[in-house]
């Protein structure tokens, strides 16, 4: 039997609907008092109650005992968003002159590219270049390195004179293809698993496909945010 002063949560319906209501470190209380009354556990393996709640809130519970696949996911997308919350830093500035986020030195920039992967002198490759230097063009068009890159792809070089360990190439698609973001979302990832491979800890992102490719810089940011 649950403690006195704690009958309404025996009310079917009452806690899911406090539950939306609460604030953080309440319920983060709450949630251990919970766990600690057999009563009142269930709680902790209503798949839909958890499942409604990881769409509309975004509280932290560590633990992950006693609890259903719905809540493990959910408690899954709060860590997620933690760590994202804690890595992530969206800025607004010139990509040639940043040399360091929150004084953090950059080890890598990711920039959008053509699949020639070659210097159009438009758009975040072409201050990239300039950064560089001419070292980065003639890199690119040597006849070993030369070829045609496909949409979605990355391609990882050696940074020259821009100042961090790596630059990553993505090559990302037009507007105008089908499944463009799809598209766009799988070169985002590639680009984050190239700085994974390459050991990379600090690295600048340039909005890929938002100049002159036509990808609303919206739509873009949100499948960029979701990628990462």
């Amino acid at each position: 039997m649950a403690p006195r002063g704690m009958d309404i949560w025996s009310v079917e319906g009452i806690a899911s609907t406090i539950f939306f209501y609460l604030d953080l470190s309440t319920f983060d209380a709450l949630s251990h008092f919970i766990q600690a009354v057999p009563e009142l556990r269930t709680y902790l393996s209503d798949g839909t109650l958890w499942t409604q709640l990881s769409q509309n809130r975004d509280w932290s519970w560590t633990s992950r005992e006693l609890t259903c696949v719905q809540l493990q996911e959910f408690l899954q997308s709060l860590d997620d968003r933690k760590r994202f919350d804690e890595l992530v830093t969206v800025l607004s500035g010139d990509i040639q002159h940043i040399k360091d986020i929150d004084g953090q030195l950059l080890d890598g920039i990711a920039f959008p590219t053509n699949p020639h992967l070659t210097n159009h002198h438009v758009g975040a490759a072409a201050v990239v270049f300039a950064r560089a230097g001419h070292a980065l063009d003639g890199f690119i068009r040597d006849p070993s390195f030369r070829g045609v890159r496909p949409v979605g792809s990355v391609v990882v070089t050696p940074d020259f004179e821009a100042g961090v360990s790596k630059l990553i190439h993505c090559v990302g698609p037009s507007i105008h293809m089908e499944n463009c973001y799809e598209l766009l979302s799988t070169t985002y990832r590639r680009a984050m698993e190239a700085m994974l491979r390459e050991g990379l800890q600090c690295v600048i992102v340039a909005s890929v496909s938002t100049g002159s490719l036509g990808v609303p810089p919206k739509e873009g940011g949100l499948v960029a945010m979701r990628a990462i």
